[in-house]
């Protein structure tokens, strides 16, 4: 660990232990003196499973943040890219290839743009292991908790945890019946949206909870699309609708939980989700290259009228020509923009609690299916793609957690998971009359996919030398085997030469990895720990299903290697005042090698996969919580998070229009003499704001015996960040603040409630990635004058005001 780190973790010890120990020197109260006749005001235990079994966060030697149901609840966050704003540092946002995801914590983790990547930020929603990114869509509700932990988790989650890991925990059934629903409207998107749930004993050893969720949505940004546009062909192109951001959402999860007796116990999840909405299309903005204020003619084809190149919640959004979309152009339905997703879970967790030890065995399985169509130029020129996303997983945990009396015991187990993915695209990208031959417009088609399989070994032994320090250390063997495959479809006669349909490609992929980890834990009392820990992680290579067909493809080009991470971190724990404040920190130093990383040439309409040398995050994160007496029902919270991330060893590609000048000056095309790539050395990686901060409060005041006022708010800062992969001069977000409020009137012991709810008050429009459009500029790329490209944006939520009726019986 750097010194400078070192220090800035002192100075934080220093000033969190100042206060709190002038607390702990006050004189002592008389012998004599009388209790006091208010209740002691305490913060609420937290209890999380970051090392995969119950515990209090202040005891977890983990970096986590932890976010409770009801928390959510406050600002009505049901996804996972609202959690984003919840968590400083984590970047998360929708796309429109690949995975659909862009998801970055600490300024680690993986772009959408090829299908074939794990993520390197992955889920795990009740025990079921989730890395293909589409989970961003899932609705989330009905929740006990969500767990981000942070940097590399190989010990005790063993799949794709390099960057992070956010774990989710719905609610399980009840001892006692209960019932609750609430129902809401949000005004900017004209949202209607409803949620229920009953649970409780079915009969003495079975208890059940089924809880659901509906949504409808309107969207909340403008299309300023023409109702009817013509191509240049003659053909007509509709406005998708009058909004963007439109969504339907069916959503349900049921729960059994089956405890015979007093050792076992066995609870069966099954969840399934239906969403249907406007596609990623629906969230893209134009950014005009270089500072252009008029978007560029892309193929001598004159941009729309309609559009603009600014990020103001309006873009121009059309379908393409039903002809097109009838000819031979899979999943193009009727030429909308349109995203459909069906995902369904199922997980099996049965314990076995003996005297002397723990047995779990979690058997899940996780499947979704999308088809979507999708347009990244807008109206003008008709740069869509349709794609077919089928994944198919089944996964086995066991696990041994021993409860011995003397300072040693052991968690060991093993894990194992067989996956099939299906990923199949279409493309229409350049407007031609039809293929009579073939029947169709379609540029090109790709059929893709893979097939995996991982299994895994873990062990971790703990020590507790005395009543204070604990000592475990322990590692995770993994095997991760891909045979992966390309097939070009034939599509228009006219592009047979730049997509042929001869193309076939297949690759095999094996790697081993151990992962050790070692944490050193002191708890001089029960409310205070410090902890430091050493951590490897791995996440597997393989092949990139999505690079373009192009006669010059081959399996070399599109195989990545595998990314490792190790270093340190270390923590401070604190809960004080009697159990009205608590105070976290921590220090951390990790180094990514082979970091996996991927950009998109907009010439060959394929996306790049590679490997970046080496990335550096090290900084300081920390948070507090605090109940003040001298203002009863006032909580005080606040997390803030700076982080210094740093590419090193790093030759990549250049963006398109890069001139030698401004640095694509590096690895000249064999054949053309002209530069491709450039150094990405001693520079920050994307979506990685050296700063992120949030504070609030809540407070709570009775009304009459009867009704209670609740208000909450926070305010959120994140800093600048860059938003593409190859690090664009024009694509800074630059640093915001974001203030969330709600007001609630709650009737006696919470059988009903009334909230008006409002995120991002300040209305601040966020990208969180670009990439560049086809064909839209990006011309002399490693020459001396160059062309920026323009590009697609995919911009978070604007403003957002809910009011929600809730009952609970």
């Amino acid at each position: 660990m750097s010194r400078s780190l070192g220090l800035a973790f002192l100075a934080l010890s220093t000033t969190a232990l100042s206060p709190l120990a002038a607390h702990a020197q006050a004189p002592s109260a008389p012998a004599n003196a009388q209790p006091a006749a208010a209740e002691e005001t305490v913060l609420e235990d937290i209890v999380v499973t970051a090392r995969r079994r119950d515990e209090r966060l202040i005891d977890a030697p983990v970096a986590i943040t932890a976010v409770s149901g009801k928390k959510l609840e406050a600002y009505n966050v049901t996804n996972f890219t609202d959690i984003a704003t919840l968590v400083p540092s984590l970047v998360a946002g929708r796309a429109a290839s690949g995975s659909s995801a862009s998801i970055f914590l600490r300024g680690v983790g993986s772009t959408a743009l090829s299908a074939g990547f794990d993520q390197s930020v992955s889920f795990v929603i009740d025990g079921v292991p989730m890395s293909r990114g589409r989970e961003i869509n899932l609705s989330q509700y009905d929740v006990q908790h969500v767990e981000v932990l942070k940097g590399p988790q190989a010990l005790f989650y063993g799949k794709n945890t390099t960057g992070g890991l956010i774990s989710v925990v719905t609610n399980g059934p009840t001892d006692e019946f209960q019932l609750g629903a609430k129902a809401g409207y949000g005004f900017e998107a004209s949202e209607k949206y409803g949620e229920g749930f009953v649970s409780g004993p079915i009969v003495d050893t079975l208890r059940g909870r089924f809880a659901f969720r509906v949504s409808d949505s309107d969207g909340a940004f403008t299309n300023s699309a023409a109702e009817t546009y013509l191509d240049p062909l003659g053909m007509q192109r509709h406005r998708n609708a009058k909004h963007r951001g439109r969504s339907r959402t069916e959503s349900g999860r049921l729960t059994l939980d089956w405890t015979p007796d007093s050792v076992f116990d066995v609870e069966l999840k099954l969840g399934a989700t239906h969403q249907k909405d406007g596609g990623p299309t629906d969230v893209i903005e134009r950014i005009c290259g270089g500072g252009r204020t008029v978007p560029f003619t892309a193929n001598g084809i004159p941009p729309s009228p309609n559009a603009d190149c600014r990020i103001n919640g309006v873009a121009d959004s059309s379908s393409i020509p039903s002809q097109v979309a009838a000819a031979n152009y899979r999943w193009a339905r009727d030429g909308r923009m349109y995203a459909d997703l069906k995902s369904q879970y199922a997980t099996l967790t049965a314990k076995v609690n003996l005297d002397k030890i723990e047995i779990t065995s979690i058997t899940s399985h996780y499947t979704f299916k999308q088809t979507d169509l999708n347009n990244v130029s807008g109206e003008a020129y008709p740069a869509s793609f349709s794609q077919l996303a089928d994944f198919n997983q089944t996964a086995e945990e066991v696990r041994f957690q021993t409860k011995f009396e003397g300072p040693f015991n052991a968690l060991f187990g093993v894990f194992v998971s067989d996956s099939r993915f299906i990923f199949n695209t279409d493309a229409y990208i350049f407007p031609v009359p039809l293929d009579v031959a073939r029947g169709t417009y379609v540029t090109f088609r790709r059929d893709n996919g893979f097939e995996g399989d991982s299994v895994s070994a873990f062990a971790e032994l703990t020590y507790n030398f005395s009543e204070q320090w604990e000592l475990a250390g322990g590692a995770r063997w993994s095997r991760e085997e891909r045979d992966s495959y390309q097939r070009a479809v034939p599509g228009h006669i006219a592009f047979a030469a730049a997509f042929p349909g001869n193309i076939s490609l297949s690759d095999s992929f094996s790697d081993e990895n151990v992962s050790p980890q070692v944490t050193l834990r002191y708890k001089p009392d029960r409310n205070t720990t410090y902890y430091a820990a050493y951590k490897e992680g791995f996440k597997s290579g393989g092949f990139n299903i999505s690079q373009s067909l192009t006669p010059g493809a081959s399996v070399a080009a599109g195989e990545f290697d595998s990314e490792t991470a190790k270093g340190f971190e270390a923590g401070l724990r604190l809960i004080r005042l009697g159990g009205a404040l608590s105070f976290n920190a921590t220090v951390y130093n990790y180094e990514y090698i082979d970091l996996q990383v991927q950009s998109f040439d907009p010439v060959t309409i394929g996306q790049v996969a590679d490997n970046a040398g080496k990335l550096e995050t090290r900084g300081v994160e920390a948070d507090f919580e605090w109940l003040p007496d001298a203002v009863p029902g006032l909580s005080l919270r606040g997390a803030a998070a700076y982080n210094h991330a740093e590419f090193s060893g790093y030759v990549g590609q250049c963006y398109a229009g890069q001139t030698i000048a401004a640095g694509c000056n590096l690895v000249p095309n064999p054949l053309s003499g002209v530069f491709t790539s450039q150094d990405y050395g001693g520079r920050t990686p994307p979506k990685a704001p050296r700063f992120a901060g949030r504070i609030g409060f809540g407070y709570d005041v009775d009304l009459t015996e009867d009704l209670k006022l609740q208000l909450t708010s926070d305010v959120s800062h994140t800093s600048k960040y860059n938003f593409t992969d190859t690090l664009r001069p024009d694509a800074f977000q630059k640093g915001y603040t974001k203030l969330d409020a709600s007001i609630r009137l709650v009737g006696p012991d919470d059988r009903w409630r009334v909230s008006l709810i409002a995120r991002n008050l300040t209305n601040e429009r966020v990208v969180t990635a670009a990439n560049d459009i086809p064909f839209a500029g990006g011309t002399g790329t490693g020459t001396t004058t160059g062309v920026l490209a323009d590009m697609s944006a995919f911009v978070e939520n604007p403003r957002e005001v809910f009011l929600e009726f809730a009952v609970r019986f």
